[in-house]
């Protein structure tokens, strides 16, 4: 009888903690929107000539210190018509270790004087455990370790550009042409990417307005429209976003010597019902070129 307790205990616990997972998902890191575009799209791999390193951090403030934590390391060279790059994504998420490991490649083909397009490709491995000490229970019990486990994936991505308009197009979680069955490593329920950014000032002062539309399996697409200025020869920068999940984004950035790239930004939810289980989420973003 004590054992089909504690089991039922598990058993809402881990379903809660899954569902937090899944709705995390709704709220991406701020830092693919300007910062770091290789975070969604592979095919931005070495898009800036040389070694690029990108750091992020995100803490959705649930009330709970430490329960919902994401963090992204990127790293990218991109060396003539070739972009290379790894990443590695790790979220805590209450019981829940989930990590995300890949490598990517891309390949840039030169359309006009200005106009470049890239195509590329990821894959890797997701995880996702249970951490076994924040469990107060018996010991052996062999539910936590059905939640012990890993599944191959892989993202496919295009992405122009040119002077003013970037165009990025990217199919996420190729898990799909591997595994025969639906695979959840209750982290990234992605189902596509398509973004458009023009800017529509050049001089003093630089505006570059963006829109993101994203699929969400189980969940209504999601519409990101917001805008990036930048000031002071692109030294500074502001940004705001209006994301239809109900919530909203703002955030500033700092450009030191066009080589350490610096972002802050906080998100926070205009729905009654969401600010019942969040406040919002804090993000610190880094990029650097260490070829300049």
């Amino acid at each position: 009888m004590k054992r089909n307790y504690i089991n039922y205990i598990y058993f809402l616990t881990l379903l809660f903690f899954v569902t937090t997972a899944t709705k995390a998902q709704v709220s991406p890191p701020m830092s693919m929107y300007y910062l770091n575009e290789y975070l969604y799209n592979p095919a931005v791999a070495g898009k800036i000539q040389g070694l690029n390193v990108g750091l992020s951090y995100k803490n959705n403030l649930t009330g709970s210190n430490g329960q919902t934590v994401g963090n992204t390391i990127t790293l990218d060279y991109g060396m003539g018509k070739n972009g290379f790059g790894v990443f590695v994504n790790t979220d805590k998420d209450g019981l829940l270790n989930v990590n995300r490991f890949g490598a990517s490649y891309a390949y840039n083909v030169q359309t006009s004087k200005t106009g470049n397009l890239r195509f590329g490709l990821s894959a890797g491995i997701s995880t996702l455990k249970i951490n076994t000490n924040d469990i107060i229970g018996e010991d052996g019990d062999v539910l936590p370790a059905q939640y012990d486990d890993y599944v191959f994936d892989g993202d496919l991505g295009a992405y122009y550009s040119d002077e003013k308009l970037s165009l990025s197009a990217v199919a996420p979680n190729l898990r799909n042409i591997i595994y025969s069955e639906n695979v959840s490593d209750g982290y990234n329920y992605s189902t596509f990417y398509f973004s458009a950014a023009y800017q529509v000032l050049d001089g003093p002062v630089k505006l570059t307005p963006k829109v993101l539309y994203r699929g969400i399996d189980g969940y209504d697409n999601v519409i990101d429209v917001g805008v990036n200025a930048q000031f002071a020869e692109d030294k500074f920068n502001l940004l705001a976003f209006y994301h239809s999940s109900n919530s909203m984004s703002f955030g500033m950035g700092f450009n030191l010597m066009k080589k350490y790239q610096m972002q802050a930004t906080y998100s926070l939810p205009i729905n009654s019902n969401l600010k019942r289980y969040t406040y919002g989420a804090v993000e610190l973003g880094i990029k650097v070129n260490l070829s300049k």
